[in-house]
């Protein structure tokens, strides 16, 4: 349901309950107007001036009151300011209607105001007594000669009361239809997300597969053919053709997770451990072991190949550990090594270090895939010390 349908909604509502307020104001003087014309102003007339003037009164606080919410069941509605006005002006009006028949007709009003704010069973139970000291009323009137003016109002009362059950359970209803189709609209928009993301992830897989990965195979094949040649290759030559096997390998892993992001999921502590292994780096586990959103998962899991390939290429590290830790609502990892290290002017400094294991753009990558998902990254290295390498994300980072 649009904004706007639910603001002319509303709107119509609104009119209705001023509609019914102001009857009842009418009834009220009408009523008032003809039993003193009839009935003088002592006894009997002084108790049912002051019962009507506190059924006005009662009824005026609760048009005030602000409009009480809806709900199943009247007990929460009473303590508002609107729920307590209609409940007094009722009490007000029904030793009134017993003492005045006269003030029956504000009864219709009285009806649709209690039903504005209660439902449920004690709004049948208080329809049910607003009815019956009508039908008392006229029954006294009568002095019970007339049985045709008490069962009519009593039994169109009972019908009048039944409808309007049916109604609220109608209503009800389709107030849960309503939030179920609003339900299902916010999943198929999130259907639909996932499969544009899934659709663009593919196209940037296939571009980098037709220009990245095609021309450094290119680069790599000419460099193979070169080292066919007779004479010593050079050291630089020799490392740029690892460089460029090891990049193109790893480029073709992204393109796999790119084109199919769920084949390789695996759970968190299994892809650090393989990482690890893989590294030649110890590896440990803290915390009770639980499933992370695969953003989380594969942030660490990058933070992890660049860290481990930091302490082992630049860092010549002869020990690395990488620790995995489960806190209640994050999760992080720590790289330590052994390695040469770097200066830094505070150990949990954001900026970024200089020297050979800082990894520039590595780095750089490493912290934003951490903060992207509200975590935070820390360094901690001095020169000939190794280097602590630490990252946390809370396990709701993978949904933002």
């Amino acid at each position: 349901m649009g904004t706007d349908s639910a603001t002319g909604i509303a709107r119509r509502l609104r009119a209705v309950d001023r509609a019914v307020d102001i009857g009842f104001a009418i009834l009220l003087v009408v009523c008032g107007i003809r039993y003193f014309s009839r009935h003088p102003l002592e006894g009997v007339g002084i108790a049912a001036l002051v019962l009507a003037i506190g059924a006005g009164v009662s009824y005026a606080v609760a048009v005030i009151g602000k409009r009480a919410s809806d709900a199943s069941t009247g007990l929460d509605v009473i303590v508002s300011r609107q729920g307590l006005g209609l409940l007094l002006a009722t009490g007000f009006w029904l030793p009134l209607v017993v003492l005045a028949p006269s003030f029956g007709w504000c009864g219709f009003a009285l009806f649709f105001a209690v039903h504005r704010v209660i439902r449920g069973r004690l709004a049948l139970v208080i329809s049910a007594v607003i009815v019956v000291a009508v039908s008392a009323g006229l029954f006294l009137m009568s002095n019970g000669d007339d049985l045709g003016l008490v069962l009519g109002p009593f039994f169109g009362g009972l019908i009048l009361a039944s409808a309007y059950a049916s109604l609220d359970r109608a209503l009800d209803e389709q107030r849960t239809l309503i939030d179920q189709l609003v339900e299902t609209r916010a999943q198929l928009a999130r259907s639909e997300r996932d499969a544009g993301a899934l659709a663009e992830r593919e196209r940037v897989a296939s571009e980098l597969h037709d220009t990245v990965v095609q021309r450094t195979a290119t680069a790599l094949l000419m460099l193979e053919s070169d080292g066919l040649r007779p004479g010593e290759q050079s050291a630089a030559v020799s490392g740029a053709r690892d460089a460029l096997r090891e990049g193109l390998i790893e480029t073709r892993r992204v393109l796999h997770g790119l084109a199919d992001p769920r084949t390789d999921v695996v759970s968190l502590t299994a892809a650090l451990r393989a990482q690890s292994a893989d590294a030649g780096a110890e590896f440990s586990v803290s915390g009770v072991e639980r499933d992370v959103p695969e953003k989380v998962l594969h942030a660490l899991q990058r933070v992890v190949q660049e860290a481990l390939t930091n302490a082992s290429k630049h860092a010549r590290a002869a020990s690395i550990h990488v620790t995995l830790t489960f806190f209640d609502e994050e999760v992080g990892v720590d790289i330590a090594d052994d390695g040469i290290g770097f200066d830094a002017d505070d150990r949990t400094s954001r900026t970024e270090p200089e020297g050979p294991q800082s990894g520039g753009f590595g780095i750089r990558a490493m912290r934003w895939r951490i903060e992207s998902l509200g975590g935070a990254l820390t360094i901690e290295s001095y020169a000939g010390e190794g280097a602590v390498i630490a990252a946390v994300i809370p396990t709701t980072g993978g949904e933002q």
